[in-house]
């Protein structure tokens, strides 16, 4: 979730998972386990993603409330048949609307805000911010589930944080075009912080409510939310346009169930960190369809974020081997 992904939870000890993925990577237990195909499902879920952003950025100018309507109106129709499958209720328990609601309208600024940035950054730059969502959701858990924040972990944000001031670049940023100019990257830095608290969110409904059902209510939401002030300003796309459309929401669904699959097959700790093989796959799209090429900075900071998952990955599988 990536904001692009908000559609699952991602726990504060791992280092990335989308929203309907952790109530099934608890199924894995129950459901025979396939660890290499796991790890192939996760690597295609990367790919779906990153050709999600590629989507976004090839519909053009058409407005961002339309780009998300067509993602969430797509995803609302896969949500459907997962809440069918799965037995569970289409909207939730009564009481738990207030958290559902507010899980919702996070995500969806999340969405938003990644969209955004992705139609005025670097498609890897706008994908590597993004990605600091996990450690958003460590620092949200630590304060306001009263999870336990360790010292190391508290390091490893500060690392990683630093990894995305040298993405964001903010002295350079000012020198060249002002607060306009560093606009953009703050927009996306915005969007990891506000999908780490649409996850937390879901962590603190974990057992509560189906994923399925989080997944639908937050489809659902956010098609609503975006269809009266993209009714407002309507804009018909053109040819192009409409397939980049239809491929954001088709890119998005397939990613989420190619990702929530890879959890049921495998451990999430097992296969987590190879989501971050869509700042990969984005910077390949980036540069093959625009020619885009990450500056030195930002290639630092993909490698301290990395670098930092990549241990608390490494980290909680040494534990779950030890307990």
């Amino acid at each position: 979730m990536s904001a692009g992904k908000s559609d699952a939870s991602c726990p504060a000890s791992q280092p990335a998972r989308s929203p309907a993925s952790s109530p099934a990577a608890a199924s894995s237990s129950t459901e025979g386990e396939n660890r290499p195909r796991a790890v192939i499902l996760m690597c295609l879920s990367a790919i779906s993603f990153a050709l999600m952003g590629a989507m976004v950025k090839l519909s053009g100018d058409l407005p961002l409330f339309e780009k998300v309507f067509v993602r969430n109106l797509v995803s609302l129709g896969v949500a459907v048949v997962m809440v069918r499958m799965a037995g569970a209720r289409l909207l939730g328990h009564w009481h738990h609307q207030p958290m559902l609601m507010a899980r919702s309208l996070i995500g969806l600024g999340g969405v938003m805000s990644f969209f955004y940035a992705i139609d005025h950054l670097l498609l890897a730059d706008a994908t590597i911010l993004n990605k600091l969502s996990p450690f958003f959701v460590s620092l949200f858990a630590g304060l306001f589930l009263a999870e336990r924040l360790g010292g190391w972990r508290l390091v490893g944000m500060l690392v990683a944080f630093s990894g995305a001031a040298l993405v964001i670049k903010p002295q350079l940023a000012f020198a060249e075009g002002g607060v306009e100019a560093l606009l953009p990257a703050m927009v996306g830095l915005g969007s990891a912080m506000l999908a780490g608290a649409a996850y937390t969110l879901i962590r603190a409904m974990r057992g509560r409510e189906a994923s399925a059902t989080i997944v639908l209510h937050f489809s659902l939401v956010s098609s609503v939310v975006t269809l009266v002030p993209m009714l407002m300003n309507p804009v018909m796309p053109s040819g192009p346009q409409a397939l980049a459309l239809l491929g954001i929401g088709i890119f998005a669904a397939g990613g989420q169930i190619l990702m929530t699959t890879a959890y049921r097959l495998a451990p999430a700790g097992e296969v987590s960190i190879y989501s971050y093989l869509t700042i990969v796959f984005s910077a390949l799209a980036g540069w093959t369809i625009w020619g885009e090429v990450p500056d030195i900075a930002s290639l630092i900071g993909f490698v301290l974020i990395a670098g930092v998952a990549l241990i608390g990955w490494h980290a909680s599988r040494v534990a779950g081997r030890v307990v």
